[in-house]
């Protein structure tokens, strides 16, 4: 993925001469969730003065932004929110369109999510979310956790409680609530040593990991819990039994949290290759894969750690690998449901190849993913078996398992 280092780098130099664009005021929505909820979003910054950030000069703390989506009674008004704050969506227009797609400056200021107010249009009773579990969500190295909302909203309108966590400067933009923004740094990932790659890998899973538990910590306040999801008992959020779903270098860090922290009962990684701690001893909690079409085991492609074939026997407790055939890399987001809502067509094999899509339609690859994590987290959270799990279905001829 060396060409999206490179695009990153040049984004983040032509940010310095953008001249401003006069922005469209039109709103295009995406999907509502499918879920019996709908849905709120509160979104908050985080910062962890115990620790430094790794991946710039001096003593920065480590400052994360998170989204928190939670089921709310259909009894709420449903409004329009923005799918990204307005720095960010000029950011991710300029990306794509550096890789082909055609995204002129404004496009993703004028994409929203559906969600719920915090007022009912009637009275609403037993307005608590005690039984609603909290999940968290990493994104990939290299883009940002706005590019995953639609998945998250989608599981949270199921009867879950989604965090979605930033990691600054290993994300390709984190803006913070004053504004500020915090880039990806490219030069940490271009090079073709390995020697060089791993040893980022593991700072950058490492502190991913102490990402995680931290957000965890902060979230078993009752105040902060309280400030984000309305209505909550009054202990807050239940931290204690969780689970973690996450996209490529987000699904390594699903992996290496299951064995340093208690709290989280199962991870599903979705098409990263795994390594950093772990890989040796491997885990006895559930761990499940997704991959992309031809990236198995047995072959994943260019992937320099190649380390599904060496943690699976390692994986000693419930376990499943299934591959999603008709996907790319980025199909496990929300590009496909995203370029579709928006009317966006990839033109030709080389900008699919550049955004690393198949050719999946959108609201295709939203249910195959947003169903297939919704049945793992229904099992490791509640012991519920579905048949998803158990192998290949009529209705979802598109997954295969190598088991």
């Amino acid at each position: 993925m060396l060409q999206s280092y490179i695009l990153l780098a040049l984004v983040s130099l032509m940010l310095c001469s953008a001249t401003p664009v006069e922005r469209s005021p039109a709103q295009i929505a995406l999907p509502k969730p499918t879920g019996i909820y709908q849905v709120g979003r509160s979104v908050t910054e985080l910062i962890d003065y115990n620790r430094t950030q790794p991946f710039v000069e001096g003593d920065e703390p480590v400052k994360l932004m998170i989204s928190v989506f939670y089921p709310v009674p259909r009894q709420h008004h449903s409004i329009l929110g923005a799918y990204m704050p307005p720095e960010t969506a000029g950011i991710e227009d300029l990306e794509l369109s550096l890789a082909g797609v055609a995204a002129p400056n404004g496009t993703f200021e004028k994409l929203f999510l559906h969600l719920a107010s915090n007022e009912p249009t009637e009275n609403v009773t037993n307005q608590t979310s005690c039984q609603h579990p909290l999940i968290l969500f990493m994104p990939g190295q290299g883009t940002t956790r706005h590019f995953y909302q639609q998945i998250a909203s989608t599981i949270a309108s199921t009867g879950y409680i989604v965090v979605t966590i930033d990691a600054a400067y290993d994300v390709d933009v984190v803006e913070y609530l004053d504004g500020s923004l915090a880039m990806f740094n490219a030069s940490l990932w271009e090079t073709l040593d390995l020697i060089a790659l791993n040893r980022t890998g593991f700072t950058a899973i490492e502190t991913r990991v102490g990402d995680v538990s931290f957000v965890l910590d902060s979230l078993s306040n009752a105040t902060l819990a309280h400030s984000l999801v309305p209505n909550l008992p009054s202990y807050g959020l239940n931290t204690t039994h969780t689970a973690m779903f996450s996209h490529s270098l987000g699904g390594a860090t699903a992996f290496s949290v299951l064995e340093s922290n208690d709290r989280i009962l199962g991870g599903l990684d979705m098409d990263g290759g795994l390594f950093g701690p772990g890989l040796s001893t491997g885990t006895s909690k559930p761990f499940m894969i997704m991959g992309h079409e031809g990236y198995t085991r047995d072959n994943q492609n260019d992937d320099p750690f190649l380390t599904w074939k060496t943690i699976w026997p390692n994986l000693t407790g419930w376990k499943r690998d299934i591959i999603v055939n008709g996907t790319g890399h980025y199909d496990f987001s929300d590009y496909p449901i995203v370029f579709e809502t928006l009317g966006i067509t990839p033109s030709n094999q080389t900008v699919l190849d550049n955004i690393y899509v198949g050719n999946m339609k959108g609201k295709r690859a939203l249910e195959i993913v947003t169903t297939y994590v919704g049945a793992f987290l229904d099992f490791v959270i509640y012991g519920k078996c579905s048949e998803l799990l158990d192998g290949p279905v009529a209705e979802f001829p598109e997954v295969t398992f190598e088991y």
